[in-house]
């Protein structure tokens, strides 16, 4: 399944919902079991100043987690760091007069001018990025195949971890990601595997000294419709994040995150959904991990054939 795939079902979901009993307070239909892990949660975290950091592999994935990252970023004014992997070239153009000189170009002026709307510091790479349709992606190790031949993307995770010294990390969940994706997949396991390498002393990046990132967040797609169809990332969920909270200047969280869709006008078709079904980014479902045990290899083989959608290991 493909984002569009996805942000379809969300909204046959949707529309089934508001026909039913449950079409008020639908953010943990059916009811979501809070595996609570920690008495400080996200929010509490952000109101100490925690700095913050979004890892994720395309340009235009932030539209999953704005509304955390507002949260922090706008309505605390921490310190933001976006590391995106990909120039989103894979991906579709769908500006009238075309994506001049190209799409990879294009997108990343998009997402420089939404991590400037979030004031954020921006860490953006050219990373390959499987082209659509989504049933052609290559599975996931073969992708990380292709970074390695471009450059070390974990290498380059742990020296923006030690640089930016963030005390949240924000991604993926590593074996569905979402949407299926194999390089949100790939994103995440570059995140959790770079946080617990960027504490290592005898891990070298170049003489940056070592960090401890004091959280690790996985962000967990727990939508009710989609739990229904057997699509969601597994859990378990350690806290739920109300979107509705305040960001800035009568705008809630949510409300700045879709403001911020919309400098992604490449990719107007899928944002403009998003936009129509905020009410299923409401509440955003969060599992708090242990990066020193749950890390998982980039390179780690995919158990089946295929791209999307398949997520286990050997």
């Amino acid at each position: 399944m493909d984002r569009r795939e996805f942000l379809k079902e969300i909204g046959l979901g949707m529309v089934l919902l508001s026909a039913s009993k449950f079409s008020t307070g639908c953010a943990h239909l059916p009811g979501t079991k809070i595996e609570k892990v920690s008495d400080d949660n996200i929010d509490t975290l952000f109101a100490r100043g925690a700095k913050t950091m979004w890892i994720a592999p395309h340009p235009d994935d932030e539209c999953f987690s704005g509304p955390i990252l507002a949260r922090s970023g706008v309505y605390y004014k921490n310190p933001l760091y976006f590391l995106v992997f990909t120039h989103g070239d894979g991906g579709e153009c769908c500006l009238k007069e075309g994506c001049h000189p190209d799409l990879a170009t294009i997108r990343g002026q998009e997402l420089k001018k939404v991590a400037d709307f979030y004031g954020a510091e921006l860490e953006h790479h050219r990373f390959y990025n499987a082209p659509l349709p989504a049933e052609s992606f290559p599975p996931r190790h073969e992708i990380y195949k292709k970074w390695l031949s471009q450059g070390d993307p974990l290498k380059i995770c742990v020296k923006a971890i030690r640089r930016f010294k963030p005390d949240v990390i924000i991604t993926f969940h590593p074996d569905f990601g979402a949407t299926g994706h194999p390089e949100h997949q790939l994103a995440s396991r570059i995140a959790t595997t770079g946080a617990k390498l960027a504490q290592d002393p005898t891990y070298d990046a170049d003489g940056i000294e070592p960090h401890k990132v004091h959280r690790l967040y996985w962000l967990v797609q727990r939508y009710w419709f989609m739990r229904l169809l057997g699509l969601a990332d597994p859990g378990p969920v350690t806290e739920v994040f109300d979107a509705h909270l305040p960001a800035k200047d009568g705008m809630s969280c949510l409300d700045f995150s879709l403001e911020a869709t919309r400098f992604h006008k490449t990719q107007n078709r899928d944002m403009s959904m998003v936009r129509r079904m905020q009410q299923a980014f409401g509440y955003l479902f969060l599992r708090q991990v242990d990066y020193m045990t749950v890390a998982k290899r980039p390179d780690a083989v995919v158990t089946k054939g295929g791209g999307i959608g398949h997520f286990g290991d050997d």
